[in-house]
């Protein structure tokens, strides 16, 4: 049986950091928006009302896409301190660096996450 490659702690570091650092301007992103001022519509034609909606939607979309990448990230810094930041959900191989340096927020070793995609 091949033993199973541990990632070093200094890559885990680095790792952990860029994804503190990520959480942090996901964070700030969607607190701007939810802050911020949505365009506010004029009185004006059917057409300008529908573009103004199709940019609040867009808008709303995209905090969305964001708070489904904040909960990826969270899940990570949460392997963290268990000790299983690295290793794949389903077969708990390790997650090869050049995926986590792509992705740090990887669930899945890629032959597990073409499997889960491909369902």
């Amino acid at each position: 049986m091949k033993k199973q490659k541990k990632h070093k702690a200094s890559q885990l570091k680095s790792f952990r950091e860029t994804l503190k650092k990520k959480r942090d301007d996901l964070l700030a992103i969607v607190q701007r928006k939810k802050h911020g001022e949505l365009p506010e519509t004029e009185i004006g034609d059917e057409v300008d009302s529908a573009s103004a909606s199709v940019e609040k939607e867009m808008l709303f979309e995209l905090t969305n896409n964001e708070k489904i990448m904040l909960d990826a990230i969270e899940a990570s810094l949460r392997k963290f301190e268990k000790g299983k930041y690295g290793y794949c959900e389903k077969c708990s191989k390790t997650i090869p660096l050049k995926r986590l340096k792509a992705m740090p927020w990887a669930r899945y070793c890629l032959p597990c996450q073409k499997k889960f995609e491909s369902l």
